[in-house]
């Protein structure tokens, strides 16, 4: 569990990642070295995993979003899995239960580079016995805060 001081730490670096440590520490009520000290202490322990930045797909060009739900022979699934981390079309793979045992977002230029990344790419991934796949039409909700669902009360 975090503390209370931790967890608007948090909520702030979730914000806005670039916030200095003398306004994230006023915003928190600590000196600039205690909270310096507490965001070192969160990425030690791995709550934090790093700092970003986001980027707008479209504006650089990728139009084509797409989730493919991928069932893999289980024999297979440690190459499966190096072969996604490999493969930087795959921005997202998460192993899943149900009819699938994986879900992969992918991205793309446009159709005909979504259709040769399915065919000779996605497809011939080790192990892959089926996939089944969704283009996204628009963005309804992508925050990529998760904080938040700790917060709920």
């Amino acid at each position: 569990m975090i503390s209370k001081i931790d967890g608007q730490i948090l909520s702030y670096l979730e914000q806005d990642s670039r916030i200095s440590f003398a306004d994230l520490a006023e915003a928190v009520g600590l000196s600039k070295t205690p909270c310096w000290n507490r965001v070192k202490k969160l990425e030690q322990q791995g709550i934090i995993k790093g700092h970003t930045t986001i980027l707008d797909s479209h504006k650089l060009g990728l139009q084509i979003s797409a989730m493919l739900h991928v069932v893999v022979d289980f024999a297979q699934y440690q190459e499966f899995e190096l072969a996604v981390k490999a493969n930087p079309s795959i921005v997202r793979c998460a192993a899943v239960t149900g009819d699938f045992d994986y879900v992969l977002e992918v991205l793309s230029t446009d159709m005909q580079s979504f259709d040769h990344l399915l065919r000779y790419e996605l497809s011939r991934l080790p192990g892959v016995n089926r996939f089944s796949t969704s283009i996204a039409t628009r963005e309804v909700k992508d925050t990529g805060k998760k904080l938040s669902l700790l917060l709920r009360t």
